[in-house]
């Protein structure tokens, strides 16, 4: 598949459903030259930006994560968040919200009226993996309307997409809940795990990779490949 280079890409994303600013490869967020707190992401520089306009319809749907704690915190707006069993709404003023490994989590806007939301989300150990994810994610999402290859030809376009976000979340540590009639409990998390390897292991098999270097940046690359 022919893939367009995006590393020296720091913003992703459709300005009318969200946007994403990555931190760079120093750590350091590009393009942030505004002196408005608004601006910084809280409390470390490897947050990731969301920003969500009015009327948009974004929405993170309920996954989880092995390895990481995963930590939000509304800078403006408010935010309707899934913690386990438990919604809430959550502001500025609640602070940043500890996400533990293994809690089934997913957010969105509380109401299409008002102004913009703005989510800093990042996880512990800060090693990056967010912005990976976000990169490889959107990047494939940017070069979707030019798949050419064989696969893509024998394979209805939207579920070919699929396939390739559930191989780069396999890898990414993203356990999103495939099978919504189990709910959310262990069961749900055991058997969406299952399927998500599996399909990542046919993946794998057919070349699909869950990283290209096309879409992420040597130093990046470069301190997975330590990691493995």
């Amino acid at each position: 598949m022919p893939r367009t280079n995006t590393t020296s890409w720091h913003t992703f994303g459709n300005p009318d459903t969200a946007t994403f600013q990555l931190p760079s490869t120093s750590g350091v967020p590009a393009s942030s030259s505004s002196s408005s707190k608004l601006d910084l992401p809280e409390p470390n520089s490897t947050a990731v930006i969301i920003r969500v306009p009015p009327y948009s319809s974004y929405i993170v749907n309920l996954h989880y994560h092995m390895k990481h704690t995963e930590y939000l915190r509304v800078v403006q707006g408010s935010a309707r968040v899934t913690l386990g069993t438990t919604t809430k709404t959550y502001t500025q003023a609640d602070g940043a919200i500890r996400i533990a490994r293994f809690v089934v989590h997913g957010w969105s806007r509380t109401s299409a009226e008002g102004g913009e939301l703005i989510v800093h989300e990042w996880t512990a150990p800060a090693d990056g993996i967010k912005k990976t994810f976000f990169r490889n994610l959107f990047s494939l999402i940017f070069d979707a309307a030019n798949m050419k290859d064989d696969f893509s030809r024998l394979l209805p376009t939207g579920w070919w997409i699929e396939w390739r976000i559930l191989m780069i979340s396999s890898g990414m540590d993203e356990f999103p809940l495939l099978v919504e009639s189990l709910g959310n409990g262990l069961m749900a998390q055991m058997v969406s795990a299952i399927l998500l390897w599996v399909v990542a292991g046919v993946g794998w098999l057919i070349g699909l990779r869950i990283c290209y270097e096309e879409y992420t940046p040597l130093k990046i690359r470069a301190a997975r490949s330590k990691e493995e």
